[in-house]
């Protein structure tokens, strides 16, 4: 019986040592749990965070898409405003040149105009002086 009773203490001590260890192991498994509990919460902020940068660079690329689109309008239009640039500067110079050439031809006219009237004048004067040498 004595070998009964130091085997039911020697249990009791495994099992009260093993209550210890379950206690031990309980505790940390809840504290495992909650270092889950907040790994899972950190991830799922995570996630959120990630699907709200990759809706900002969505943004951001379909406005770089809308921006590079208008350059390259505005970039076609103002090559197209430098041609009608250059062609009414050409257009401008052709018409200097007309109106130059009209200026030089009304001051010939004018001149032969004067020249015209300097003759004239002298002949009404010569006619005059006959006119005025027969009457005397």
């Amino acid at each position: 019986m004595r070998e009964l009773e130091e085997r039911l203490a020697r249990q009791e001590a495994t099992s009260e040592e093993l209550s210890i260890c379950k206690e031990k192991l309980e505790d940390e498994v809840s504290g495992l749990k909650g270092d889950v509990e907040g790994l899972e919460l950190h991830l799922q902020k995570s996630e959120q965070e990630k699907q709200t940068k990759d809706n900002q660079i969505r943004t951001l690329n379909e406005e770089m898409a809308r921006q590079d689109e208008s350059i390259s309008k505005l970039q076609k239009d103002k090559k197209q405003m430098d041609q009608t640039i250059k062609q009414t500067q050409e257009a401008l110079a052709a018409e200097e040149d007309k109106v130059n050439h009209l200026n030089k031809l009304k001051q010939k006219l004018e001149q032969n105009v004067d020249e015209a009237s300097t003759l004239t004048y002298a002949r009404v004067i010569r006619v005059d002086l006959l006119i005025l040498g027969l009457v005397l």
